[in-house]
């Protein structure tokens, strides 16, 4: 063989090698690519089969109570309810994507002491109830229980409360229509920002069929709003409820509670995030009696 023959056949050699690994890298991403389109509603939902239950003898002390209402598309979901005592409102809970409205009584049981009205909100595909969890099944649930509150409570305008996935709902919902006031927990941006940040390595904007686009809502939302966030959060930044306060259209606050995780309500043992809601609500009261009387 010709030794400028044999000189070429190195550099080629290692050329058809390059391009051979890059083909696996490109198959083993569009592996990866397919892989998370065709799974984000297991990344995103984590539904909680349990269901709801009979109501605790602690929560049947503060008026809960078992409830049912229907979606427009159909679906009966389950949850639990206490009915406001007179003259006072009712805070509207969404929780966040693991557990069910259960696990959420004990941090809502104190206000419904105090005489508010508490629903613990539960999604279709969540403790028992039919559907499948999405972003929109979700706003669909939403609309349904501000329904329910007006026309079973009529309070056409409640306190909405979010917690992480439930916060976009919660803005959502305060976009649509009046409401007295809402509360944040662990809020997001947006899941698409969530994600990005995460798969740094995919096109997840792209990819997401479950945007929850809260910092586009917010603008439009004039309701007093309260954004509660654990310094110690390792699933949502603290900067993005610092960010969601900043982009209210309302009035709003941002309390950064050190040494809490995620949720605060849910990891906050000292009551620090209990008690700064109790400060807002007890404002939010003083300030209407005022508008009252004026």
């Amino acid at each position: 063989m010709p030794s400028d023959a044999l000189s070429t056949l190195g550099p080629r050699s290692l050329l058809d090698g390059v391009l051979a690994l890059a083909l696996v890298a490109a198959v083993l991403w569009l592996c990866a690519v397919a892989a998370v389109w065709g799974r984000q509603e297991r990344l995103i939902f984590r539904p909680d089969a349990r269901p709801l239950g009979d109501i605790p003898a602690d929560l049947a002390a503060v008026r809960f109570r078992q409830a049912r209402l229907r979606t427009r598309d159909g679906l009966d979901l389950a949850f639990w309810a206490a009915q406001p005592l007179p003259g006072m409102p009712t805070l509207l809970l969404f929780h966040g994507n693991a557990g069910n409205a259960a696990d959420r009584a004990p941090a809502l049981a104190p206000f419904a002491a105090a005489g508010y009205g508490v629903i613990l909100a539960e999604y279709r595909g969540y403790a028992g109830n039919p559907g499948c969890p999405s972003e929109a099944g979700f706003l669909r649930d939403a609309r349904a229980y501000l329904g329910w509150v007006a026309t079973t409570w009529q309070d056409p305008s409640p306190i909405l409360c979010g917690e992480s996935i439930g916060s976009g709902v919660a803005v959502r919902m305060a976009m649509e229509q009046p409401v007295r006031a809402v509360v944040l927990d662990a809020p997001y941006t947006s899941v698409a920002d969530l994600a990005a940040a995460m798969y740094r390595w995919l096109p997840a904007r792209t990819l997401l069929r479950h945007p929850f686009d809260t910092l586009s809502c917010l603008p439009a939302v004039r309701a007093p709003m309260l954004v509660v966030h654990g310094e110690a959060d390792d699933l949502i930044p603290p900067e993005h409820g610092r960010r969601v306060a900043a982009a209210a259209g309302g009035p709003a606050e941002f309390v950064l509670l050190p040494g809490i995780g995620h949720p605060v309500l849910g990891n906050d043992r000292a009551g620090q995030g209990a008690a700064a809601v109790r400060s807002f609500l007890t404002r939010l009261s003083l300030a209407v009696d005022a508008v009252a009387e004026s």
